[in-house]
């Protein structure tokens, strides 16, 4: 063979096999196998009737072609009226018998089920579909009888007829009945008409959420197809994410308001549990904010789900398990390689972002005490401090502080001088971590005054603040009141060169120019003391007690004596009996809107606050209740026990309660209602921090500009002043 044939074979051959596998392709690709849809029925109505009573029957498989169907009535042929892929329509034939109703599709036969030649038959119902208590209108013939009344049956369950003639009946769907079809017995007869499709919504999760919470719905009989349910919050319409026949999963809307969440189904309602809308939850500490693989992180905060699946925690948007949770606190272990970034909280597809957690060895989990003043001794707990004392560097608001002692995990250090509230911070090497939360310059000292001291006699009564930042003291014993300088100096008030003496003082107040007003209760006076030493009289013809301003100028006194109540007392020093109060020991206060809250013995054993409004004695507001006790709560629910310091407003929207024998300066929130607790000591005589200090007693309050508590403690003879700054 010469090269020139070869080469011409082997192009043939070559172009040949490229043509058979051109060919086996393209027959590959033309060829479409045709899945064949199985012939099925899944339901078919009525089930009784007469000859000309148009049967439907539903399933699959039917085609579309009414010359490949065909179908008998025992035997006698039917007129097929309409055929679609899921519902032929059938008539039933004239001199039809009683029996099986058989159905024929394309050469396969497939029986349906019985049909009774009677007069009774069910034609339709309207609606078909609802919840328990839907009235139905059942529609059809036979239904009249000389012998008992019609009944009716959905799935099986008997329900209630509410109206009744030949040829229709309203009925009430009974509890629980589920998906199933209408029957009607009458006369030993009996006719099923179209499946009903019981609806109902058995629960909703969560409860509580707000905008863009998703919500599972569990029930039955919901459309699988989302537009065919329509969801509503409170009567706002929610977007579906999923349906199916047993939950639905949808979005709360926005501006969603709490009330009940409804699912709506061909026009029919279905009423579900109440959607509670709270706001989004708060993260107030985070401890450690830094540390490493299975250290124990609690995250403190509000409106926390009680229950765990419905709060997520992501460190540096990784999700980290949690191990417990309650309202105001999770707890997890922090799982390591999450790298640095922020605390978030997700309750409910509500998000918080916290602080910053750093991936690293060294962290702070706690300090104790977390206030004090200089030369209070600390401790620090956490991981991943030197041994070595010297190489663990301590910052309190900028300012080293020298630690004394040191291990891996404790450090041991005192509070250094010139401190300030602010981080507490902790260096080693080249990492740096933050205590979970501010150090305090915050403590209790002796301003003026102890149990050895002879500044004062026993007995002290009521203080008051001037402008300056001077405390005036009410000395009952010794009959006069003495002045204590920011710094501790004490003098004794005089008039125009001489000491101011009084027959029985015990109450004091000044107003925003000065003035000073003692109750003297022995000349049943109140004496005004002028910043240049004028001392008249500014009212008289009762015997006072504390006393307070309002915004106007107006003084607001207790009167001595059980049941005595309380005077108003105008600029011009004539008064008036306050409706309300009945025996108020404590020191009252009036905030800007002219509320007046008052400590009564008489209605309340000293143990509750009363806001009164002097424009509507009748409206009246408590905090606590008359029961002694100590909790801190809302309203109705706190617990005080003796009220003996009186009332100071603190800051904006709030004031604080001496609570004396819990040794205790409450705070309330007047807005909200909510007490909680400032701080609480002991009883005794010692300065300290805002835990280890003692006080003897609480006579009255009084707070400066910069937010400092002063404390009477008469049984120590002694003012103390409370820094929280």
């Amino acid at each position: 063979m010469n090269y020139q044939r070869k080469i011409k074979l082997e192009t043939a051959l070559f172009t040949l096999l490229a043509l058979v596998i051109l060919l086996t392709g393209s027959c590959k690709k033309d060829h479409t196998e045709i899945t064949k849809v199985p012939l099925t029925v899944t339901e078919y109505y009525p089930n009784s009737g007469n000859q000309g009573t148009l049967v439907t029957i539903q399933g699959t498989g039917f085609g579309e072609s009414p010359d490949k169907v065909s179908a008998t009535f025992a035997g006698t042929n039917a007129d097929v009226v309409s055929v679609t892929s899921k519902e032929i329509v059938l008539r039933a034939p004239l001199n039809g018998h009683t029996g099986e109703l058989s159905l024929k599709v394309n050469d396969e036969q497939i029986k349906v089920g019985n049909y009774t030649y009677q007069e009774l038959s069910v034609t339709a119902i309207s609606p078909s579909n609802g919840g328990a208590g839907t009235h139905i209108t059942i529609s059809g013939a036979g239904f009249g009888s000389l012998q008992q009344p019609a009944q009716v049956f959905v799935n099986g369950k008997a329900a209630v007829v509410i109206t009744a003639a030949d040829t229709f009946l309203i009925a009430e769907v009974p509890e629980g009945a589920g998906s199933g079809p209408v029957m009607v017995k009458i006369d030993g007869k009996e006719a099923s008409g179209k499946s009903f499709k019981f609806q109902v919504i058995s629960s909703i999760k969560p409860l509580t959420g707000g905008t863009g919470t998703v919500v599972r719905i569990n029930g039955a009989g919901f459309e699988e197809l989302i537009a065919g349910n329509t969801v509503q919050f409170n009567g706002k319409t929610a977007v579906i994410k999923e349906a199916a026949a047993d939950h639905l999963l949808v979005i709360a809307p926005d501006q969603v308001a709490t009330g009940p969440l409804s699912v709506i189904i061909n026009q029919q309602k279905l009423s579900g549990p109440i959607f509670t809308v709270v706001a989004p939850p708060s993260i107030q500490i985070v401890t450690p904010l830094s540390g490493p693989k299975g250290s124990q992180m609690t995250i403190s905060g509000a409106l926390f789900s009680p229950i765990l699946d419905e709060n997520k925690v992501f460190i540096n948007d990784v999700p980290v398990p949690i191990q417990s949770v309650n309202a105001i606190q999770i707890k997890l272990v922090v799982p390591g390689g999450t790298g640095s970034g922020v605390v978030k909280v997700v309750v409910n597809d509500q998000v918080t972002n916290g602080p910053q957690f750093k991936d690293q060895n060294l962290g702070i989990s706690s300090v104790s005490p977390d206030n004090g003043l200089a030369g209070t001794t600390v401790t620090i707990n956490g991981s991943g401090f030197s041994t070595i004392a010297a190489n663990n560097k301590v910052y309190f608001n900028g300012v080293q502080a020298m630690v004394k002692t040191a291990t891996e995990n404790v450090l041991v250090l005192d509070a250094p001088a010139g401190l300030s509230t602010g981080n507490l911070k902790v260096v080693v090497g080249g990492q740096e971590a933050l205590a979970p939360q501010e150090f305090r310059r915050a403590g209790i000292i002796t301003l003026a005054g102890g149990p050895s001291s002879s500044n004062f006699g026993s007995g002290m009564t009521s203080m008051a603040l001037d402008n300056n930042g001077n405390v005036y003291v009410v000395d009952a014993a010794n009959k006069v009141v003495k002045k204590i300088t920011p710094d501790g100096a004490v003098s004794t008030l005089t008039s125009n060169g001489s000491i101011v003496t009084f027959g029985a003082p015990y109450g004091i107040v000044i107003d925003k120019q000065n003035n000073i007003y003692v109750s003297d209760q022995s000349s049943r006076e109140i004496r005004k003391i002028t910043p240049s030493g004028q001392n008249t009289v500014y009212a008289s013809g009762f015997a006072a007690c504390l006393m307070t301003f309002d915004a106007d100028g107006n003084m607001y006194a207790n009167i001595y004596g059980f049941g005595a109540g309380m005077n108003r007392v105008n600029a011009g020093g004539s008064y008036s009996k306050v409706t309300g109060p009945l025996w108020p020991n404590s020191r009252t206060v009036v905030d800007a809107t002219g509320g007046v809250y008052f400590v009564d013995q008489g209605a309340n054993s000293n143990n509750a606050i009363s806001k009164l409004n002097p424009a509507n004695p009748n409206d009246m507001v408590r905090f606590g209740s008359s029961e002694a006790g100590y909790v801190d709560g809302i309203g109705l629910a706190a617990r005080f026990n003796g009220i003996e310091g009186g009332l100071a407003l603190f800051g904006n929207g709030k004031m604080i309660a001496g609570d004396g024998n819990n040794y205790a300066i409450r705070e309330i929130d007047i807005d909200t209602k909510a007490v909680s607790t400032l701080f609480k000591v002991t009883r005794g005589f010692a300065d300290g921090t805002l835990t280890s200090a003692k006080i003897g007693s609480m006579n009255d309050l009084a707070v400066d500009k910069d937010g400092n508590i002063y404390i009477l403690d008469a049984n120590n003879k002694a003012v103390r002043k409370v820094l929280l700054k």
